[in-house]
């Protein structure tokens, strides 16, 4: 899939802009505050329906106007297509080929994107909850019912969170509760898992291409269960989870909360069998991380059967030359498209890879180039 158009009004520091990019590598330059980082938001919010900054409409539309308005022309399995979002107030409308879309649900079949930010490393400096929610959301573009499933898990979270703060249990009430959160609790770990060992699977290529040894880094999951749940049948999961439950029940009811459950599970890190966070260098981290974004966008290519494209805000901020010349390369051979900001051309002019480029001033984008090579 190729993002070939897009027209932005009144969205962050841009009142009007229509620009054509090029399928492959298109580089967004300029100092920061310009709205490099805008326009990544912008194709973010058209292909998954949120903002990767997790701002309110109020904020996404220009300082004293009503709304703002995206359309893009894409062209996905072979045809074009028409993708429109808007937010007008606090509501937020998609449109597809002119016709009203569930936004989330629908959007990424036609453009999908996977992003690499600025908050990225919270994956491996941040707390389990950023990690849970990044692997929740792999498991989401591959199978839309996930979303259902951790909806009724909250749900039903809450409900026993609720009977947790009465002065008196009724085992009936927490039985049903528990018998709920552990049919939900064993999908979700499954679906989780799955995952994982997708991304796993397509990681080693990753790292290597960006100059790791792949052999010191490893993902793994953590749970409460029993081998954290690992190589178990789904019943088996059910069972274990009812039992924690109801053996911690006393706990909970003392601390108010359920502390047993995939909402408190985590994903590790590892280089050289030690937590990366700690002891990997700056770089490590950073090539870590991309190679990460690199399966997950694997993963979404078979989910969708298209290549999504990559947005990748400031990578060079944490990359040397030799680092940013093995990513493009990278894209180079993936053959997809591709949104980089930066505030340093000359580390991606010196690398002998084409790129399409734009200088980004105050919310405008003029093209410096057609197409480069250096």
């Amino acid at each position: 899939m190729v993002l070939e158009w897009l027209r932005l009004v009144d969205f962050r520091n841009v009142s009007q802009a229509a620009l054509r990019f090029h399928p492959g590598i298109n580089l967004l330059i300029g100092d920061n505050g310009q709205g490099k980082s805008n326009l990544l938001e912008a194709v973010g919010l058209l292909a998954t329906g949120r903002s990767f900054r997790r701002a309110p409409p109020e904020v996404l539309r220009r300082h004293g106007c009503k709304g703002f308005y995206l359309q893009g022309e894409i062209v996905s399995y072979e045809l074009a297509h028409r993708l429109e979002f808007q937010g007008v107030g606090n509501r937020q409308t998609a449109q597809l080929n002119g016709k009203s879309v569930a936004m989330a649900s629908t959007m990424d079949r036609v453009l999908a994107a996977v992003l690499l930010t600025p908050d990225s490393p919270d994956l491996v400096h941040g707390g389990p909850g950023e990690r849970r929610d990044f692997i929740d959301w792999v498991v989401f573009s591959s199978h839309r019912r996930h979303a259902t499933t951790v909806r009724d898990y909250q749900n039903a979270l809450r409900g026993r969170n609720r009977l947790l703060k009465k002065n008196t249990l009724h085992p009936g009430e927490m039985d049903a509760w528990e018998d709920q959160l552990a049919v939900l609790g064993a999908r979700i770990l499954v679906s989780r898992q799955r995952s994982l060992r997708q991304i796993q699977e397509n990681l080693p290529s990753f790292l290597e291409a960006l100059g790791l040894d792949d052999r010191l880094f490893e993902l793994s999951y953590s749970s409460q269960l029993e081998q954290d749940g690992v190589g178990m049948e789904e019943t088996g999961l059910v069972n274990q989870y009812r039992t924690l439950l109801q053996h911690h029940r006393g706990n909970d009811h003392r601390l108010r909360t359920t502390s047993v459950g995939p909402h408190r599970d985590d994903i590790r890190f590892l280089f050289a069998q030690r937590p990366l966070g700690r002891f990997g260098s700056r770089g490590q981290k950073k090539r870590f991380i991309l190679a990460l974004k690199f399966s997950e966008r694997q993963l979404l290519q078979a989910a969708v059967h298209e290549r999504p494209l990559l947005l990748l805000d400031d990578p060079a901020s944490e990359l040397d030359r030799e680092g940013i010349a093995r990513l493009l390369r990278l894209v180079d051979r993936e053959g997809q498209q591709i949104f980089i900001t930066t505030v340093k051309e000359d580390v991606f002019s010196s690398t002998h890879v084409p790129y399409h480029a734009f200088r980004v001033q105050a919310g405008q984008f003029e093209p410096l180039m057609e197409y480069a090579q250096s």
